[in-house]
This record gives C-alpha cells, structure tokens and sequence, in this order.
C-alpha cells in the first residue's frame, strides 16, 4: 500500500479529535442536538484550519446510523464510507477546477433527488470563492430554498471575494489560526504514535513555522522526518527545510550590530544567505525576534520560550535599549516594503544593516522620543492647567493666595474707612495674638529642647539624602508578600480620588505598585525625576501620613524609574534557580535618594512633639499649622 502523508493519516474524524476551534464545535453540537441543522454553512478561515475536515464530520454526523448525533460513531458503514469518500450522498466539489454556470446546474439538477444510503445529501464546495459570477447566480436559488434533505457547506479562504447574496444565505463559521500550544499538543500524539525521535526546540520551530495550520505543522514533521538522516531529527534540520533562521543565529547578527562591527555583521548575513535562506524569509525572522526581546524587556512574556532561558539572549537583552530596538524595527519594516518591489532583495538587507551599525541614527531616535515624551507631559500639564488651575497653582506655590482669598481682599480694598472704636478694638486683638505667637515660640523652644538626644543618632545610621541601593531592593524582592499586595491594589485607586489636590500623591498613584514585604513597598514610575520628587521629605511624610489614615499597613516605601525595575527583574529570573531563590544582585547607580522612615526622623518627632504640646495649651480650633 502507498505511504499516506502525516495530515492525511491524523485527519481528526470526531469533533473530539478537533483541534483549536472549539466554539464551533460547540454551537454545531448545540444545533445538531436541538434539531436546527441550518441548510447552508460557511466554513471560513486560513489554510489547514480544519474546514474541509469539519464539514466531512458534520456530514457522518448527520447521516450516521445512530443520527443525527453530535458525535459520529466511526463504526457504522456510513461513518467508514463517508471517510473514505465513496458514499454517493455526499458530494465534494472543487470550486477551483469546476467553476463555471454549466457545473452548478449539474449540481442543481442532482439536488432534487432523494438520498440513496443516508439521511442527507451533503454538498460540500470547497474554495467556493473560485466560482465565477454566472456560477454564483445559478446557484443562488437552490442555496436559499433547497430541499430539506440537503445541506449545504461552503468553505473558503476569502471569504471577501464571496457576493453579499451568497454570504446574507449562510451561517458563518470564522475558523481560528491554532495556537502554537494546541499544535505542539497534537504533534506529540503523532510522534508519539509514530516513534518519531526529535529534539523539543525542533518541534517547537515547526510548531512555529506552521503559522497557526495544523496540516502545515504534519506536512513539515512529514518532511524532517525524511530530510533527517539521525536518529533524532534536529533544530538544524527543521530549520533546513522550512527556511527559518535561527536565534542564535540572529544573536550573532544583532551583537556585531551593536559593536559597529559592520565587516562583522555582513559576514554573518553573507553565511545566512549562503545557506539558502530568503531575504523576505529573514527580515521577518528578525523582526519576529525583536519583537520577542522588546516582550522580554517589557516583562510581558505571553509564552514561554526556550530562548528566553539562553544566556546569549539574556544578555542580548540587557545590552539593547528599547529606543534601539524601535530604531531598527522602522528600519526593517521599511526595507522589506522596498524590497518587495525590486529585484536586488540582499542590496536592501545589507544597506538595512548598515544603519542598524549607526549607533547615531539610535541616539537621534533616543532623543526624537524624549521630546515626544516631553511634548505630551506639556500638553497634559496644559490640560490639567484649563480643568483646575488653582489646584495646580496652589501645588507648585502653596503660600499664593487662592481665587477666593483674591476676592476678599479685592472687596477689603473697597470697603469703607472703619470707626475709630473698631480700629482700636482691632489693635487690641492683634497685640493679643503678638503675645500669643512669642508664648507659642518660647514654649516650642522648651519642647524642642526636651526632644530626647537618641533621635539625632538613629539619623546619623541613614542619611537623609543618601542614594537607594541594591541591597535595599533585595531585601523588599527577597520577603515579597503577593497576598498583601493584592489586598493594597483594592485601596490603591481609591486614595486617587481622595486626595485630589496632592500632585505628588496623584504622581505616585499613578505608578505600578512592583512589589512589598512586611512593611515597605516598591513602586515604579516613569523616570528618574519623577521619583526624587515623590521621595522629596516633605512629600515622604505626607504621603506616609495618608497612607496611614487609609489603614495601609506600610512603615516605607521607596520610587524607582520603570527602566531601572526591568533591568534588576531581568537579572534577578536570570539568576534565580531553585537552589538559589534569592541571587545576589549586580550593584547599580540608580540615581533616586533615600527618605528614612517617618518613626525614626527626628524633625518629624520634634513637629509631632510641638503639635501635641500646643494643642494642650490651645484649643485646636485655633491652631493653623503652615507648612514652609
């Protein structure tokens, strides 16, 4: 007997046996079940989908022995012939060979007649988008109004190209691209079944190189497993037939890039072309990859990867700067575009990695991009300066007077010269609370002159304005408590919304909480600058203060850049293992200063001491404390 191909011999012939589409799966059982078997479907999608599988199901459904059910057998005669495809009920027409109006009135004259073994007769057109516009019209009638024995299946990869008539007389099925997840799953069942002996990267790079088609993913194992000549198919080997580039390849390119090494990177592209791979083929392929490193950068891995665990990777990683990776993803995309419309493809290749050895054509993006950033922080400050000027005045100045405070005195001005009686009463009560301020100040000295001594030594162990370190990192990445952060994220918006008037607050909330231990939390903000001026001391105790009304149990809490936080988590999954869960991190400048913890600050204690002691000599309602 001929060899049968891998996708022939692994054709799913149960809806279990289906692979990535389920909701169609489950609304055709549903129909099936409940007896709404529509007359015409259209099965739409990309290639090696299943849509041709699909209706071939759906036909042994509806005609199995034991059916309509919304499982075939596989047992019965009509099950086995139906797959075989020698059952006369069931009827396969290839729209691309016979597409003229002669060929659909053939069918149309056949459709009348009753099923001669089954239950239904079954029409399934494949690549209907083939049918010229006279076969369309013959077909209209018979598609809208057909007997109720037969059913129609309609399958196509564009489906753009079908008349809005056909399309407004079908249901529509959109058949998805399956998962890299879902063909891995399925090309282990076949090795398995097979004793096909390959290597997990190689079948991880045809799962990949089948771009979301299942035939295509056993048409390429079908194809390693003749092209190898080891016992265990390897990476090479996929590779070799599907024209893909490998990683570490791409590694090496991008590295002699980085170094200006041009006779370097031209050498290791003349050796990739050598090879035989396609211009187009590897553009793309560094493309693909770039994006990959800018997911990794971003900590936004939406699959595991098996060169995400690589170290060249790793340090390709934290060698590029997103604003290189930007620089030259424009330069790929744009000399793909040209090199599709010219014959000198490798000319393009080579000039577009030329400039990806510009580290100056890098920087000016580096720079295009700050001043992006700075326009769009101006126009958001413009904005926020139409809405509620004075709040935003009032932040940057808080001793300017308000808009009410303005009125008052405009009225003070115009107001009519007192009686001396008044003035006099006037003078009388300012004398008094002259008096009143020197008790205040004499009584403050005393206070402060009582503050025990062990504050002052307590500082002098943390510096105010040291810088925060590594160590200080390590010690909240190290006793992370995921719990705790979760129940913060609920209060973390709210305290936005209170605390209106508070720029830095409202900065701060804005951050990413990154992570916190018992007592201390890390958050992430946007820059360098951003996060001194949240740390700054009289920001510190505020926001520690607010922090505290809202019952959020933290004694600290330290700001650093986003582009910072990436670089020490990069390092820190880089390192980690499980016989070493806490890595010794790299020492870095991080560039933010340290504020020490409000308990153990003595000027904090000192205005504390004073509030207390004057609200014992004062009513508190007369007590205004200003900040300087």
């Amino acid at each position: 007997m001929a060899y049968i191909a891998l996708y022939r011999a692994y054709r799913p012939q149960k809806f279990s046996e289906v692979v990535g589409q389920e909701h169609i799966i489950k609304t055709l059982q549903n129909a099936i079940k409940m007896n709404k078997v529509a007359h015409a479907y259209l099965f739409c999608g990309p290639r090696g989908t299943g849509k041709t599988t699909f209706a071939k199901i759906l036909a042994k459904a509806m005609n199995c022995e034991h059916g309509p059910t919304v499982e075939p057998c596989c047992e019965c005669e009509m099950c086995k012939g139906i797959a075989k495809g020698i059952i006369s009920d069931v009827v396969e027409i290839d729209a691309a060979s016979n597409n003229g109006a002669d060929d659909i009135r053939a069918l149309r004259d056949t459709v009348n007649f009753m099923p001669a073994q089954g239950k239904y007769k079954i029409y399934i057109i494949d690549e209907v988008h083939m049918l010229s516009n006279a076969a369309f019209n013959a077909l209209l009638k018979t598609l809208e109004e057909p007997p109720k024995h037969v059913i129609f299946i309609l399958a196509t990869t564009e489906p753009y190209k079908l008349p809005p008539t056909i399309l407004s007389r079908c249901q529509r099925f959109d058949f998805q691209s399956i998962s890299i997840d879902d063909i891995l799953k399925r090309l282990n069942v076949v090795k398995d079944s097979e004793g096909i002996k390959i290597e997990d990267e190689a079948l991880y790079q045809i799962a990949v190189s089948a771009e979301g088609g299942m035939r295509d993913a056993l048409s390429l194992l079908d194809q390693a497993v003749s092209y190898s000549v080891n016992d265990v198919i390897s990476l090479d080997d996929v590779l070799s037939i599907s024209g893909n580039t490998s990683y570490n390849k791409i590694i090496e390119l991008l590295d002699a890039c980085i170094g200006e090494d041009e006779t370097k990177a031209i050498i290791i592209l003349d050796k990739i072309l050598k090879e035989g791979k396609e211009v187009p083929r590897l553009i793309n392929d560094i493309i693909l990859f770039l994006r990959d490193l800018l997911l990794y950068k971003n900590n936004t891995i939406l699959e595991e990867k098996i060169m995400y665990k690589n170290d060249n990777f790793i340090s390709l990683a934290h060698k590029l700067s997103k604003n290189t990776i930007y620089s030259w993803l424009d330069i790929l995309n744009e000399t793909l575009n040209n090199s599709k419309f010219s014959v000198q493809k490798r000319a393009f290749l080579e000039l577009a990695i030329l400039k990806m050895n510009d580290n100056k054509l890098n920087e000016e993006a580096s720079l295009l991009d700050r001043v992006v950033s700075l326009e769009r922080n101006f126009e958001m400050l413009s904005r926020q300066m139409l809405e509620r000027p004075q709040e935003i005045i009032k932040n940057i100045n808080p001793n300017l007077p308000t808009k009410e405070e303005l009125n008052k005195l405009k009225e003070d001005n115009y107001r009519q010269p007192q009686k001396e009686e008044n003035i006099v009463k006037a003078d009388i009560e300012v004398t008094k609370e002259v008096q009143k301020d020197i008790k205040v100040e004499e009584r403050k000295e005393d206070i402060l002159r009582n503050i025990e001594p062990a504050y002052e030594e307590e500082t002098k162990t943390e510096p105010l304005n040291d810088e925060i370190t590594i160590s200080d990192i390590e010690k909240i990445i190290y006793n992370s408590e995921p719990e705790k952060k979760e129940a913060l994220m609920v209060k973390w918006n709210k305290i936005a919304e209170t605390y209106t008037s508070f720029l830095e607050l409202q900065m701060m909330v804005c951050g990413k909480i990154a992570a916190i231990s018992k007592k201390k939390i890390i958050v992430i903000l946007n820059d360098v600058s951003f996060c001194n001026r949240v740390m700054q001391y009289q920001n510190y105790l505020k926001i520690m203060e607010i922090f505290h009304e809202n019952d959020i149990d933290v004694d600290d809490y330290i700001c650093l850049p986003v582009v910072v936080w990436r670089d020490i988590m990069s390092e820190y999954k880089a390192k980690r293992t499980p016989d070493n869960p806490k890595p010794e991190l790299s020492p870095r400048h991080i560039g933010v200063k340290r504020r020490i913890e409000p308990t153990n600050n003595i000027e904090y204690k000192k205005e504390k001491a004073v509030e207390e002691e004057l609200k014992e000599l004062f009513p508190e309602n007369e007590i205004k404390i200003v900040e300087e």
